[in-house]
């Protein structure tokens, strides 16, 4: 870790070893046997005829090139190096890896059928049933044998994001682009990481710029072929809303907190996960950014919801783009867009405990694990203990609906405990802001202060309850006190947010 990090450092583990092994090794890299491969003369005719008098290849040329190889050099063969020409968006992958300025020369040409004769290899071993085709159970065994374990659905987005006919599998052509992509990834972590097993924010800043950086050659690619519709993908570049716009911190904080599961550290396999679901919400956001500005109009934001299956409702979508539209300006960055949907990716499969409605029971048990509530605190991450039954109740009644005989609301829908969500997460905001020397609590001199910045004030101008919502355990008591009208007893109105370490947030109102 560098010096300075703010991050607590990891328990001490042993370097992971490389990542270029299995799915993602590269052939034999001895000097000698490297020099037989590239003097192959096979590839040395494609390249005189198509090079030609300018002596270079470019994109146009490459696919015709390949086909040639394809037609000369393996006619006849069991498994033919393509079972269809390579598509333009992988010969321009292979132009961004292999070439410069959009060209090929021959030393460049040669290592590019290396790189693609050794995937041919490895396509041939993961192609158990040798059908020509990956299908998606042989990639997750082929990640899985390679030291990389991710879920099956995770596998299934990534197979599907490269299948570009749909059929369910990866064709060669198809394979080719992935594994050309997954290179960048594991290049940028592995020149980070220096064989440590984890990472931290500040790290995965320095790995996500390396990714944006390397890929950048393909950016320039894709600007002076014209192929627009690769944006779409979900590929990383530096450039990609025509000027270098460098994550903040802060997202990688939220990142982190969305894929290290407690941890303020990543490990690579939540790394590729987390990289699927950043190819996936930039592919959302750029199907709506049809200027490529890197902005979206808060109207925009529920379709770039919805195209990325975070499924709420269109009055909270505009709530979250309100709290993260700082300037006002009416506008959510791409950066502002990855921190919203890792916060609330996990929300909408929350959908599934709510048979219809939840208590407060329900409720303390569930807001313990809602991580959109999560903080990152002096280089920690700050979650939450269980909430009492009594402020459950208290979230019920402000929240919730009553029921024809209730006078107060004893259940939430779905949708109630969305919004309340967002309440709580504007709330501990407002906590942080009295919280000057970030201890996790507050004091009596803040919530007592008297005068316009106290934080009782401040709260009860934008949290406070009617007294139609009060809960029914302080009803009674309360309605008597209201009544004496005595200015100089206070009691507890609101919200307690029981917070991991000691944390409490109260609301003090003086009656």
């Amino acid at each position: 870790m560098q010096q300075g990090s703010p991050y607590s450092s990891p328990s001490l583990s042993p370097l992971s070893p490389s990542k270029k092994r299995g799915l993602f090794s590269d052939a034999d890299q001895d000097p000698a046997a490297k020099q037989f491969r590239l003097s192959n003369p096979e590839f040395r005719e494609a390249f005189a005829k198509f090079a030609g008098a300018q002596g270079f290849i470019d994109v146009q040329g490459l696919s015709n090139a390949l086909n040639f190889v394809k037609l000369t050099v393996e006619a006849g063969t069991q498994h033919s190096l393509l079972h269809r020409s390579f598509q333009v968006s992988t010969c321009c992958w292979l132009m961004a890896r292999f070439g410069s300025q959009n060209r090929l020369v021959l030393n460049q040409w040669c290592e590019l059928m290396d790189y693609l004769a050794n995937l041919k290899a490895i396509f041939l071993q993961v192609d158990a049933d040798r059908s020509g085709a990956i299908e998606f159970g042989e990639l997750r065994r082929a990640f899985q044998l390679s030291g990389v374990n991710l879920e099956a659905a995770i596998i299934a987005e990534v197979g599907q994001s490269f299948d570009s006919d749909k059929d369910g599998s990866l064709e060669f052509d198809e394979f080719v682009q992935m594994r050309l992509e997954w290179d960048f990834y594991i290049a940028a972590w592995d020149m980070q990481t220096q064989g440590a097993a984890r990472i931290a924010p500040n790290q995965l800043l320095q790995v996500l710029e390396e990714i944006k950086k390397s890929l950048e050659p393909l950016g320039t690619i894709i600007g002076t072929t014209g192929l627009a519709s690769m944006n779409t993908q979900g590929i990383f570049y530096a450039s990609m809303f025509g000027r270098h716009r460098p994550f903040l911190l802060s997202t990688c904080e939220r990142l982190i907190i969305r894929f290290g599961q407690g941890s303020l550290f990543l490990n690579f396999e939540q790394f590729c996960s987390m990289m699927v679901f950043l190819k996936e919400m930039k592919t959302a956001f750029c199907s709506l950014d049809d200027k490529g500005a890197g902005s979206l109009q808060l109207p925009e934001l529920c379709n770039a919801f919805w195209r990325a299956r975070i499924n709420l409702p269109e009055s909270l979508i505009q709530q979250i783009g309100k709290s993260f539209d700082s300037d006002n300006s009416g506008g959510i960055e791409f950066d502002e867009f990855i921190q919203m949907t890792a916060e609330w990716h996990e929300m909408w499969k929350l959908q599934d405990r709510f048979s219809t409605t939840i208590a407060a029971e329900e409720l303390s048990q569930m807001l313990g694990s809602v991580q959109v509530i999560y903080q990152v605190i002096n280089g920690s991450i700050q979650t939450l203990r269980p909430f009492c039954l009594n402020t459950c109740r208290w979230l019920i009644a402000k929240f919730g609906t009553c029921q024809a005989g209730e006078r107060f609301a004893k259940r939430l829908s779905y949708q109630e405990f969305l919004h309340l969500v967002q309440y709580l997460k504007d709330s501990y905001i407002t906590f942080l802001r009295f919280d000057f020397n970030r201890m996790g609590s507050l004091g009596a001199e803040h919530l007592g202060a008297s005068g316009e910045g106290c934080l009782a004030e401040r709260c009860m101008q934008s949290r406070s309850l009617a007294p139609a919502h009060l809960p029914p355990e302080s009803d009674d008591q309360d309605i008597k006190r209201q009544g004496e009208g005595k200015r100089e007893r206070e009691r507890e109105m609101i919200v307690r947010l029981y917070m991991r370490g000691g944390i409490e947030c109260a609301v003090v109102q003086s009656l």
